[in-house]
């Protein structure tokens, strides 16, 4: 299985990397799996059979390295040497060159929180009552982090304003995801002994791991069903 591999030395923090690099994939693949550290995707369409995209973040003292490693089923070593590889290279060149200046050029960007309230291997997740748009759609709760709050206190507030209950943020788990705006879209584990109630949602649902893809997330959400997962078999 012939594999390629692309190095950048990035000025950004890792989860904001990884960031970029699912943005960058999933215009050019299928995303499988995400975390702080990396994703993996499949290619559907090229000059190849089963390929494979891989992005993972390591934080050094000078930076965060991002290494990119594409492989594939090799069909015919003499094709793969004029008509596969050349391309492929030039992917993942482009892949790993533009998630740098991606999470370079975003590093500072406003952050929006959301948070994984997990009980009993069950995560909470809240129904879109507004705009029409997203009306009906399903996502964690959350929301902007105002100028002079931290993520921790946000993520206090938006609970307590669309949940009626007292959290206590944990650390934060996945990596970022980029939203349409710009903005960065970043997930605390929180507990909560409080019952929580729709104050400006449709509804609320505690779903376990094999409910997830039963409800219609929002794209960023959606994206993050991987870490999603792994939280509620921690």
């Amino acid at each position: 299985m012939p594999i390629l591999r692309t190095t950048a030395l990035v000025d950004a923090p890792a989860r904001l990397v990884s960031a970029a690099v699912i943005e960058l994939a999933s215009s050019r693949s299928e995303v499988v799996d995400v975390h702080e550290s990396g994703m993996t995707a499949v290619l559907r369409e090229g000059p190849f059979s089963s390929a494979r995209l891989t992005g993972q973040c390591a934080v050094t003292g000078a930076g965060t390295l991002l290494t990119c490693e594409l492989d594939w089923v090799s069909r015919n070593a003499v094709l793969d040497g004029f008509t596969v590889r050349r391309p492929m290279l030039s992917l993942l060149e482009a892949v790993t060159e533009g998630a740098k200046a991606r999470a370079e050029a975003l590093t500072g960007a406003r952050v929006v929180v959301g948070t994984a309230i997990v009980r009993d291997r069950r995560l909470l997740a809240q129904q879109r009552a507004f705009p029409a748009e997203v009306a009906g759609l399903w996502e964690l709760p959350g929301g902007r982090v105002e100028p002079g709050e931290s993520d921790q206190e946000a993520v206090r507030r938006e609970c307590a304003e669309e949940l009626g209950i007292t959290v206590v943020p944990g650390e934060a788990v996945g990596p970022d995801v980029i939203l349409p705006s710009g903005k960065l879209l970043r997930i605390y584990r929180a507990s909560t002994d409080g019952e929580p109630v729709a104050v400006e949602h449709k509804a609320l649902r505690w779903l376990s791991a094999g409910d997830l893809t039963d409800v219609d997330w929002l794209p960023a959400d959606r994206l993050l069903l991987p870490v999603f997962r792994t939280l509620l078999k921690s």
